[in-house]
């Protein structure tokens, strides 16, 4: 189950500093620090590959594979060989942590090797190099643990893939944690978490060999503190089983049983066959969950304020912003969305416009459905509502142009707008200097409502701004338009 946090009242006036600076140390971890490991990798594979050790270490890890009777990995290794793709059969070499353990105690190549003192050799500089990576220094060794390393563990990825699924579940539910908490306090129970995560990690896997890395402990722990502090408020739940998903509203503090009953599950079923830190996750879900009991009392006082806030919130023409019946109306237009109702969701979405107020995020979503079905009655409603918005900030303003400008070209069969709409329009075009939106407002009003009764002194208001903002050919132009108009 993947939980959408729905408290936009709470994060929308606050700036996630903690959760920015997260992101930015893992990608500058990543991507600055962790890309140099690639050269030094393929290095180590060519020595590895012109050394004595394959020739020793890989038919020994065979007859391992065969002892063991792992066949799958068996025949995994042997087309490995055969295709001379010495890479990834030394990767499935040193994951095998049983293998790796019984060499390193000495008891897969022996003193009685006729080429032990040239392997042992090889394997000591090979290990070197490896000790050279960033990754390999500062992930978690459960083998040889050190204490640093059960912190700058957290900060590594394995790949690309890897840290985009991390990162994009912090950004999600980060930010509601930090707001209830303060960014101190939530810095604190990420990290703590993190520790809690590869404590469980390690006693779960009994100190076996193989690196830890990633995000996802911590952020574990996260996801634990906001079901937590959110408790049995209601928030919507994004879920899906196979091909079916849905969105339902429910207790966000049933989150935390059933996201530790699917780790749990997990890590019986997959553990030793993936590579992903089940026992890590199941850890930081704990761990998030312990750790803000103390905090909770003050994080709920911060969230009837930024309620009681919310509902005083007004919008420009000075009236109550509906924003629960947006809410609510928005979340039976995903619903429909998901059932694959088209039509009647976007029906929903007209009234999700209706309701949104100035909220940027609710008519986007609703212009995004609308605009599939430009010739619909609810397209050209949403679209009016949209331009109708009285936001001032700048993705208001954006929202408005862009969407007019989409309009214009997209409605069918034609552009619907009232003529009392457009002038608003006009003006709002005229006050941000938004010049060749200016233009087509009174292009179109002098095409649509010739006899209105404030055409002349709009399209003067038109020509005015335009000459002031150097559009003297477009100005030249509407006030030629204004002198045709009929009397």
């Amino acid at each position: 189950m993947f939980m959408m946090p729905w408290i936009a009242r709470l994060t929308r006036s606050r700036l996630p500093l903690g959760v920015i600076l997260l992101v930015l140390i893992n990608l500058f971890v990543f991507f600055a620090l962790q890309s140099r490991d690639e050269k030094r990798y393929e290095l180590m594979v060519d020595y590895y590959a012109g050394s004595v050790l394959p020739n020793i270490e890989l038919p020994a890890f065979e007859a391992h594979l065969r002892k063991e009777g792992e066949g799958k990995k068996l025949k995994r290794l042997e087309a490995m060989k055969q295709a001379k793709a010495l890479f990834p059969a030394l990767r499935m070499m040193e994951a095998d942590d049983k293998f790796m353990r019984a060499l390193h105690a000495g008891e897969v190549v022996t003193d009685a090797h006729l080429q032990y003192e040239d392997w042992l050799r090889a394997r000591h500089q090979f290990e070197a190099m490896q000790a050279r990576l960033f990754t390999e220094r500062f992930s978690f060794d459960g083998e040889h643990p050190k204490w640093y390393t059960a912190i700058t563990h957290q900060f590594l990825h394995g790949d690309l893939g890897h840290i985009t699924g991390n990162l994009v579940v912090l950004i999600l539910i980060a930010p509601a944690v930090e707001a209830l908490l303060g960014t101190v306090p939530f810095l604190v129970v990420y990290l703590l978490g993190g520790l809690g995560a590869v404590g469980m990690h390690w006693l779960l896997m009994s100190g076996a060999a193989g690196s830890l890395v990633g995000a996802s402990g911590a952020i574990s722990a996260v996801m634990g503190a906001f079901a937590v502090l959110l408790g049995m408020r209601r928030i919507p739940f994004f879920y899906f089983v196979f091909f079916y998903f849905d969105v339902v509203k429910a207790p966000a503090l049933l989150a935390l049983p059933l996201w530790l009953a699917n780790e749990a599950i997990q890590f019986v079923w997959f553990s030793g066959s993936s590579n992903v830190a089940y026992g890590a996750h199941f850890g930081g879900l704990l761990a998030g969950a312990l750790l803000v009991l103390p905090l909770r009392r003050a994080a709920l006082a911060r969230l009837q304020a930024a309620d009681e806030e919310g509902s005083d919130e007004e919008t420009a023409d000075g009236k109550p912003a509906p924003r629960p019946a947006a809410e609510l109306a928005v979340l039976e237009a995903r619903r429909l969305m998901a059932a694959q109702r088209f039509d009647d969701a976007r029906r929903a979405y007209a009234r999700v416009a209706r309701e949104a107020g100035s909220r940027v995020d609710l008519l986007r979503e609703s212009l995004n459905v609308a605009r599939l079905a430009p010739a619909s009655a609810e397209y050209h409603a949403i679209v009016a509502s949209a331009l109708a918005s009285k936001g001032q900030d700048a993705a208001s303003q954006t929202l408005v142009r862009e969407c007019f400008t989409e309009y214009l070209k997209q409605a069918k069969p034609r552009p619907q707008l009232a003529p009392e709409l457009i002038a608003v329009l006009i003006e709002r075009f005229a006050e941000s200097r938004s010049l060749p939106e200016l233009e087509r407002c009174a292009r179109l009003l002098q095409a649509s409502a010739p006899a209105h009764p404030g055409l002349d002194v709009i399209l003067a208001r038109c020509v005015q701004v335009l000459r002031a903002g150097g559009a003297l050919q477009p100005a030249m132009e509407i006030a030629q338009l204004r002198s045709a108009k009929p009397m």
